[in-house]
């Protein structure tokens, strides 16, 4: 129903906004309402939100059902709005009763409570100056949130003294007509009464309205005014608005959890409108676990509905399949669930605690748009009990509930919601990502102290607080997190190095502690785990077999140094199509920030134009900062298996005949998950990330950003010992081979097949000698180079024939 074709609203809800001036105030200082300071209560609330702006008069104080209450009413709404902003929510704890607690984060009870006073009431709070209301009367509107109306039977008479009760009160009002009932109640001051007097006839009330205001008692004048009453309640209608059905026009392109599993999906076939049939449609793209059918108030399937799967990839491939049948066919559409996002809290793609911000919006949306009722649900069990206590039968996926008279009034619901959702988007872009993320820091952290800890990595532009939960349970304490965006963004990397694991603080105006501080991750896990990716050519390879020259399968180069800066993707492209047909060119991204680093692979149609490439690059060995650099892709040599230069399945060597390699790769690099991928290679575990490349790739689930290092380290041990261990048997079977081509006598048919075994044991490029690299050839794996007095090659000549130098022609 929100953002129908008919684009109804609802005036009334801003007219009742915009007279929004009256403020309610509860939970003071316990100094304020101590016995002997109780009477200047009144004077120290007037004094504090006078701070903010301008008063129509002193406040009203008032006993109410939440104990001591203060009603006051600013000159301007956006005084009123500034006061609620800034004050509700404080601590009023002192210094030592948070250090008793060990600055534990403060109870309900012990935070100032500053509210607007419903739109239901603004009416009757404007007339708290009047004749017309007693502050009892407002301290009830304030408590009730519906409307109310002049009572025509009944009156209020007071101050009366505080000895009387109800026979002396009818014994005063009777004269005036027939007394069905009175109710006694205590005045603020605590000296006098009050009472509320109903007559049996209209004429009745407003004979004692005009014979006892005014009346002289005991002294005092009396005033009498019309009694005031709730408004029937009017018959109202209940909506549920999704989460995923806001519109969501600044949504960022935030990479999922790689545990993300939920999908939200709209314009279903209409063969698939039940749920039977939407699982049964949904099957051919995963496992399916769940499927919610969003309905109407009818109860009529929308056409939308979540979709929950056993695994993140198998999300993935029913969320591209979906796009790329909608893409074609203009049909059915797909996203990641934005429920699913909200539950996940800090821990989700956007880092923010989604519920509390959108919670917060609440009231503010109701009261504008006159609702009954708005409340946010989830029956989640990782969802904050608030919200799985509002009843509603909706299902875990996030929603809400609108209980309003006009449907108008829920479609005005709907558009105010999706803008408090716009302003989590635009936090996550502007403030978030490609943030720093410090934990640990106490809660007398402010953002003072943040600025402290900053301070010598050149300031910080923005600072975004928020509350975590460990391991995202609604029971677990909640723990401070802050995005902090440096002035020097060059400084992101050396801040989050010189603060993890390091104390700070001055001990004086800032609290020492012990923090820990890494970049922002695009790509991860709900757990906190982060996703790091290493191709095998970002690895050092000291013992890479160099004897082994290219095979006339190789056509993929990997280089580095791409001058980004001066060239974008196109121009890179055209720039290697001048040595040839390029198939592909893939540039490889940073884990953090997700842009190109200036590392990448180029693939090209044939071997001799990759070749040819080579040379015109920088060998890897001699190249500077700035030059171009490249050498042929151990990638394209690990993928190829047994079929590669050195006749080896370097795959099957790193990782194990039983797997054991991976499994000791992984537990010495203290990590929680290992996978080899590439696009070529079938992926048996469905909970494998997807890859991030064609080429050969390593993925490693990091639980601390200090294990990347360790990381990338032992995995450069693992190829050194591989390829040592692949040198060793090269050379062993060459040493064989030629020792049996040398031993005399055998038939024929022995010798010849002994030089083919020595042929294939010296790789493609090689000479007679066996070594080419200590003949004077290249030592990165280039093409042999022709020295002076070498005969040229023949273009008939056999690469590594042992008749001289070899051609790959």
């Amino acid at each position: 129903w929100v953002g129908s074709p008919t684009g109804r609203g609802h005036a009334g809800g801003l007219l009742a906004m915009s007279d929004a001036r009256a403020v309610i105030a509860r939970n003071f200082p316990a100094a304020w309402i101590a016995p002997a300071a109780r009477t200047s209560l009144p004077q120290k609330v007037q004094s504090l939100l006078q701070r903010i702006g301008a008063l129509e008069g002193a406040p009203v104080v008032s006993e109410g059902a939440l104990g001591l209450q203060a009603l006051a009413r600013f000159q301007s709404v956006e005084a009123a709005g500034d006061a609620v902003r800034t004050l509700h929510g404080t601590d009023l704890r002192t210094a030592a009763e948070k250090k008793a607690v060990n600055f534990q984060a403060p109870k309900e009870s012990e935070r100032f409570w500053l509210q607007l006073v419903p739109s239901d009431g603004a009416g009757a709070a404007a007339a708290a100056a009047t004749p017309s209301v007693t502050a009892a009367t407002v301290a009830r509107e304030a408590a009730a949130p519906r409307r109310l109306r002049p009572k025509p039977n009944g009156v209020h008479l007071s101050p009366l003294p505080a000895s009387w009760g109800e026979v002396d009160v009818m014994l005063l009002a009777s004269p005036y007509g027939s007394v069905s009932q009175v109710r006694m109640e205590e005045l603020p001051t605590g000296q006098q009464k009050g009472a509320l007097i109903d007559y049996h006839k209209e004429s009745e009330a407003a004979s004692a309205l005009a014979g006892l205001n005014g009346l002289s008692l005991m002294g005092t004048t009396l005033r009498c005014v019309v009694q005031e009453e709730p408004e029937p309640a009017k018959p109202t209608q209940l909506f549920v608005l999704y989460l995923d059905e806001l519109p969501m026009p600044a949504r960022p392109e935030a990479e999922p959890r790689l545990d993300d599993c939920e999908l939200f999906l709209a314009n279903l076939p209409r063969t698939s409108r039940t749920e039977e049939s939407a699982r049964a449609w949904l099957a051919g793209f995963g496992d399916v676990e769940e499927v919610l059918l969003v309905k109407d108030s009818r109860l009529v399937p929308t056409g939308k509905a979540y979709a929950r799967f056993r695994s993140y990839s198998e999300a993935l491939n029913a969320l591209r399949s979906i796009r790329a049948t909608a893409s074609s066919e203009g049909g059915q559409q797909a996203t990641w669930s934005e429920s699913e996002r909200a539950l996940r809290g800090t821990r989700g793609p956007y880092g923010l605690d989604m519920l509390r911000r959108l919670s917060a919006a609440i009231p503010e949306v109701r009261q504008a748009t006159g609702a009954a009722s708005l409340g946010l649900g989830s029956s989640d069990p990782t969802a904050p009990a608030d919200i799985r206590a509002t009843g509603s039968t909706a299902g875990r996926q996030v929603h809400f509930v609108v209980r309003c008279e006009h449907a108008s009034q829920a479609d005005e619901c709907g558009a105010r919601l999706a803008k408090a959702l716009t302003m989590v988007h635009e936090t996550y872009s502007r403030e978030v990502r490609g943030s720093l993320v410090l934990r640990g820091f106490p809660a007398s952290w402010s953002e003072k102290g943040l600025k402290f800890v900053f301070a010598p990595f050149g300031g910080i532009t923005s600072v975004v607080l928020e509350e975590e939960r460990e391991g995202g349970s609604p029971e677990a304490v909640a723990q401070r997190i802050a995005y902090v965006k440096l002035r020097n963004a060059g400084s992101t990397k050396k801040a989050a190095s010189n603060l993890h694991q390091t104390r700070v603080g001055d001990g004086d105006l800032v609290e020492e502690c012990v923090v820990a501080c890494c970049q922002w991750h695009l790509r991860g896990w709900s757990t906190g785990a982060l996703h790091v990716a290493i191709y095998i050519d970002q690895l050092a390879m000291n013992r890479r077999p160099l004897e082994a020259g290219p095979s006339p399968e190789d056509r993929e180069l990997f280089v580095r140094n791409l001058p980004l800066q001066d060239m974008n993707r196109q121009q890179l492209q055209e720039y290697f199509e001048g040595f040839g047909e390029v198939d592909d060119l893939s540039l490889i991204r940073d884990t953090f920030t997700d842009e190109p680093i200036g590392e990448g692979y180029v693939r090209f149609k044939q071997h001799r134009d990759a070749r040819r490439c080579l040379e015109a690059l920088t060998p890897e060995h001699e190249a500077e900062a700035n030059d171009l650099a490249g050498t042929w892709s151990e990638s394209e040599r690990a993928l190829q298996r047994k079929a590669n230069c050195y006749s080896f399945n370097l795959i099957a060597e790193l990782v194990g005949a039983d797997g054991s390699g991976l499994a000791k790769l992984k537990a010495e690099s203290k990590l929680q998950g290992l996978w080899v991928l590439a696009e070529s290679l079938k992926q048996k575990d469905r909970f494998a990330p997807p890859i991030s490349g064609r080429q050969l790739h390593f993925v490693g689930k990091c639980t601390e950003e200090a294990h990347v290092q360790l990381f990338r380290d032992q995995l450069e041990k693992a190829l050194e010992e591989t390829h040592t261990r692949i040198a060793d048997r090269l050379e062993k079977r060459r040493r064989k081979a030629e020792a049996a081509v040398a031993t005399p006598g055998g038939t024929l048919a022995e010798q010849a097949n002994a030089a083919a075994d020595a042929k294939a044991a010296r790789p493609p490029g090689s000479t007679t000698g066996g070594n080419f690299a200590a003949e004077g050839g290249p030592t990165n794996g280039q093409t042999p180079w022709h020295g002076p007095g070498a005969p040229p090659p023949s273009p008939w000549a056999v690469a590594g024939s042992g008749y001289g130098w070899g051609d790959w022609r």
